[in-house]
């Protein structure tokens, strides 16, 4: 049995003396405190507790940062520095692409190289994890801070199409792993400013590949509309007695959700 932990949205903000936070941060961070070392704090606990609970790997689904500033990222890394990359994978959000285009690999090509053979990158890329694989999937492209949505390209979703039908990895479950959720909003207009365009590609997939499985953050809820996608709750949330990260067992059945932490 494989224990995989799901944590997400933790918006970390940057701690270095004298930083300070534009208007931009203050209207991401509309109703949460702009309290940096709070907001780390809330990282580590959730790995912490990850770890308490027996995970052999950790997923972090994105909205890794307040806003994509290289700063940020570098606060993240600072955190993220006693964990090994090889039980930690993390995705991209909408606000890690907010400050440009290329802010994600740029920190992978920097303070998070560390992470970047297990973090999400090119589509199709698979993490053996023993006993299921991961594809981490990144999903964000650059857009105003006014919007929040995702966006599946067809080469993406040709390209995660492929591995899924892979007969080697097609024998355990498939965990793919991304910040938006598949599934349209019930409004549909509601999807181009905050949802995942493309994701009716994705539902496809989950249709046909029977071990295809989805970890999602975003929505900040653990409510899940199938028995194939699972979402996680916010880290970044100010109450600090409610249970946050998501727990998940695999087995040769299938994955299964074995409570929050």
């Amino acid at each position: 049995m494989l224990r995989i932990a799901h944590v997400s949205d933790v918006h970390v903000l940057e701690t270095h003396p004298g930083a300070s936070y534009g208007l931009d941060v203050r209207f991401l961070s509309f109703g949460r405190r702009l309290d940096a070392q709070a907001r780390v704090r809330k990282l580590v606990a959730a790995i912490v507790r990850a770890q308490a609970c027996g995970a052999h790997h950790v997923v972090v689904t994105g909205d890794l940062t307040e806003s994509g500033t290289d700063a940020q990222f570098e606060t993240l890394a600072e955190a993220l520095s006693p964990y090994s990359p090889d039980r930690l994978t993390l995705v991209p959000g909408n606000h890690d692409a907010y400050g440009d285009g290329e802010a994600w690999m740029r920190a992978l090509r920097g303070p998070l190289r560390r992470f970047r053979h297990t973090a999400a990158g090119e589509p199709g890329k698979v993490i053996d994890l023993g006993k299921a694989f991961l594809l981490p999937m990144d999903v964000t492209f650059p857009q105003p801070i006014a919007r929040a949505a995702g966006l599946l390209t067809e080469p993406a979703a040709r390209a995660l199409d492929r591995r899924l039908a892979d007969k080697t990895i097609a024998k355990k479950p498939q965990v793919v792993a991304q910040h938006h959720p598949p599934f349209p909003r019930i409004v549909r207009a509601w999807d181009w400013i905050d949802g995942l365009r493309g994701g009716d590609r994705m539902l496809d997939m989950l249709a046909r590949h029977e071990r295809m499985y989805v970890l999602h953050g975003h929505l900040h809820s653990a409510k899940d509309h199938t028995a194939k996608i699972f979402g996680a709750p916010a880290v970044v949330e100010d109450e600090d007695d409610k249970p946050r990260v998501r727990l998940y067992e695999a087995r040769d059945s299938g994955l299964e959700a074995a409570g929050l932490a």
